[in-house]
């Protein structure tokens, strides 16, 4: 039966990596709402409360995304859990600091991004399109707004947990390992770089999030860039979380606004030219840690 699994193709991986991220998605849904009424209480539940929400989240979160990937190379790959889900490394500090100095200096680009796509217009025949694609982006940003207006030090810790380091745990394993690498890369001629743009297109879109469309893609290929060239998906876990503990501090009642430079066009250009030039510097890293490994082995 190992055998079979292990001889698939891409089609035949995308079927198990589908199925089993649909069951692990209904699961986590039904013991998740069960739970929250066991411990929350019906009328908790109801009225979706902070805690019941930030509760369903963590299970949606490890059900939908980190599950998915984990029993897919189980049953479809060759050695060990560890090495196929490319987590057996520690990362070293080095290529992390550069890899959460790259989101960091992303931001007025991402920033921009996010002001062009807001402004997206379609036209008049397709508006019962555009007024849907708007109350989903506006759902999105009701709840986020609901788990963050809270000021409270412990809200604002369990939002890093729930909103920052789950994500940015199960959205890597998912999309970067088991879309980006174990499909792709392993099963199809889509690899490197290409492989990077259509996992970051997937990513975007499968947030149904249309008007965050563009920044979201662009952060997905950084961060499919981080695993492209340390081959160690810790470095995109640890970005993804910097950028999203971003977002939570900004949102959890705090009074930090974005300084006004950073909306200019020189600071966008900036941007744009420092986060490539992380990847670059990331790439000269990995590439003498490379070369400096081959040069032990051969003494």
């Amino acid at each position: 039966m190992k055998k079979y699994f292990l001889e698939m193709g891409f089609w035949g991986r995308l079927f198990v990596f589908l199925t089993l991220t649909v069951f692990l998605m209904l699961g986590a849904v039904v013991v998740g709402d069960i739970l929250a009424v066991l411990i929350y209480g019906k009328d908790a539940m109801v009225a979706m409360e902070v805690p019941v929400v930030q509760f369903l989240q963590t299970f949606l979160s490890i059900g939908l995304f980190l599950l998915p990937p984990v029993f897919m190379v189980r049953l479809c790959c060759e050695g060990s859990l560890g090495d196929n889900l490319m987590v057996s490394k520690p990362p070293r500090l080095l290529p992390l600091l550069v890899c959460i100095a790259a989101m960091v200096v992303s931001e007025p680009m991402v920033s921009w991004l996010e002001e062009v796509n807001m402004r997206m217009t379609l036209p008049d025949s397709m508006s019962a399109l555009e007024n849907w694609m708007r109350e989903r982006e506006q759902s999105a940003a009701d709840i986020i707004r609901k788990l963050t207006e809270s000021p409270d030090t412990l809200n604002y810790v369990t939002n890093l947990g729930v909103l920052a380091l789950l994500p940015g745990l199960c959205e890597e394993m998912f999309f970067r390992v088991g879309v980006q690498t174990r499909l792709f890369g392993d099963k199809t001629r889509i690899r490197g770089v290409w492989a990077v743009v259509l996992t970051a297109v997937l990513f975007s879109a499968l947030h149904l999030q249309f008007f965050g469309f563009l920044p979201r893609m662009v952060l997905g290929a950084v961060l499919g860039m981080f695993l492209l060239i340390t081959g160690n998906v810790w470095y995109s876990i640890a970005a993804h979380f910097v950028n999203n503990m971003i977002a939570v501090t900004l949102g959890c009642g705090s009074d930090v606004q974005q300084p006004q430079w950073m909306e200019t066009w020189w600071a966008v250009l900036i941007s744009a030219v420092a986060t490539v030039a992380m990847l670059w510097l990331l790439w000269r890293i990995e590439k003498k840690s490379k070369n400096a490994l081959k040069f032990r082995e051969m003494v």
